[in-house]
């Protein structure tokens, strides 16, 4: 009797052991942010290990402020927030040079904008819940989506009002679409602001309401945007891009007058300086109904930013341009008003002021391809294309606010001598363009594909099981 007792009480111990374990185990996976599926193991060591490796290179012990260092923790804080407050806060004087009204067409009829602003339903509701990542990291409240998703039956009814009561009223509550601002340096040792990615962690209860307006817009976005934008469009494929920015690369030699040219545009801070009154007249002249516009105007106005600098959030204001990096309705928005850029590029050539290139049997190469913020122009090496192409990015700039980095931005030439090359450069500012390059993360190249071309991706393959990982993953782990 006694030993049958004694099994029991060391069934229940295992079990409870392996309970603590496997909640260990999720505790250090989340802290460390790696993928389960892709990267996990059942090694809480790794976990250890990358939890350290990503606090200590998120870590902002300096920064350069001009010609000056700050090393002081205060000093750090106050120069991102005065930063970001520059960006999100300033306001440029804008012209309105009659770009929207001339290239953006009214599409959208009224079963459209009936479908966009009618109240949600219970189901579509917990649908846009459930489809949202559980892992994510929570807002500023500290809730994230696995709260939502693992106790649903209890929540459920308050959280069903809070959304109809922006889509019924129209208003949000303050500070429901507060956000924290993320910084992700670029480069293995980012020592200035410009050097750091923001990527904004809204509260969850405002995911919801941003959530079911991306999803009902998205059902649109490819009938109303140019084929031109591949970008966070259902249908649209990014390999397409990288096929056509490929060939067009391998056809920059072919003769022609006047020779060809390819254009990698930077657009300056591009997310962060949309100016909210340019964006509104977009959607408006799309034929978006009063409602659905008022919508967006509330969600704009009621952004509120804080920075986190080394694990605690500094400052606390409000914004007058720009949409975040992170939400998902904001990249549709953002699509929406880039089309602006990619009809006006559409209206020149069918104006004759810029030249495709030829391609193979008599077809053309397309004069230009975004995917977001990443862009390629693709046109003919005259100087009348050029003049046209400073135009358009200047009246671009001066009525949407995103102004074009001419330091960042690049050219590439085919068929050009050296000495026209350069006063081509010297007119339009940009950088001279080496090939091989990258272009969303894939290397572009002239040619049969070389080893060399492609080592930069072997490369960070290799990265991804350096020494210690290795050492510190089963077997599995490493597959």
């Amino acid at each position: 009797m006694a030993t049958q007792t004694y099994l029991q009480q060391e069934k229940k111990a295992q079990g409870d052991l392996d309970k603590v374990l496997n909640m260990e185990e999720a505790f250090w996976l989340e802290k460390s942010k790696v993928k389960w599926h892709l990267e996990g193991d059942r090694n809480t060591a790794y976990f250890h290990r990358v939890t350290k490796i990503k606090n200590t290179t998120k870590l902002i012990t300096l920064l350069r402020n001009g010609d000056h260092t700050l090393t002081d923790s205060n000093q750090i804080a106050e120069h991102a927030v005065n930063y970001f407050k520059n960006i999100f806060c300033s306001n440029i004087v804008l012209q309105d040079h009659g770009l929207v009204e001339e290239v953006i067409p009214g599409l959208l009829d009224d079963n459209t904008n009936t479908m966009l602003t009618m109240l949600p339903l219970s189901n579509e509701i917990k649908n846009a819940i459930f489809s949202l990542n559980n892992d994510s990291a929570p807002g500023p409240d500290g809730f994230g989506a696995c709260f939502y998703q693992i106790y649903w039956d209890i929540v459920k009814e308050d959280v069903i009002k809070a959304v109809l009561q922006f889509f019924s009223t129209g208003w949000i509550l303050p500070n429901f679409n507060a956000n924290t601002l993320i910084l992700i340096p670029k480069t293995p040792h980012a020592d200035s602001m410009d050097q750091f990615r923001p990527i904004a962690m809204a509260n969850f209860k405002f995911k919801i309401i941003s959530k079911i307006l991306a999803d009902r817009l998205a059902q649109i976005m490819s009938i109303i945007v140019s084929e031109e934008q591949r970008g966070f469009i259902q249908g649209r494929n990014i390999k397409d891009y990288v096929c056509l920015a490929s060939e067009a690369i391998n056809l920059l030699d072919q003769k022609s007058f006047g020779g060809n040219l390819a254009f990698k545009v930077d657009i300056s801070k591009a997310f962060d300086t949309l100016d909210w009154k340019f964006l509104l007249r977009v959607i408006k002249k799309f034929g978006f109904c009063d409602t659905f516009c008022n919508w967006i105007d509330t969600i704009l106005q009621s952004a509120r930013l804080s920075i986190c600098i080394n694990g605690s959030q500094q400052g606390y204001f409000s914004c007058s341009k720009g949409v975040k990096q992170g939400d998902p309705l904001s990249s549709l928005l953002f699509c929406l008003a880039e089309d602006v850029l990619s009809r006006s590029l559409t209206r020149l050539v069918e104006q004759g002021k810029l030249k495709q290139m030829k391609g193979s049997r008599h077809c053309l190469i397309p004069s230009h391809i975004l995917y977001a913020d990443d862009i390629m122009i693709f046109c003919k090496g005259n100087k009348s294309c050029i003049d046209a192409l400073i135009d358009l990015f200047t009246k671009y700039g001066q009525e949407s606010g995103q102004v074009v980095n001419n330091a960042k931005s690049t050219i590439f030439s085919g068929a050009i001598s050296d000495d026209r090359l350069h006063q081509l450069i010297d007119i339009i500012g940009f950088n001279t363009g080496s090939i091989p390059f990258n272009y969303l993360g894939v290397p572009i190249f002239k040619g049969k594909p070389r080893a060399k071309f492609l080592q930069p991706i072997v490369d960070k393959i290799r990265t991804k099981l350096s020494t210690w990982k290795a050492s510190l993953l089963s077997i599995a782990g490493r597959v």
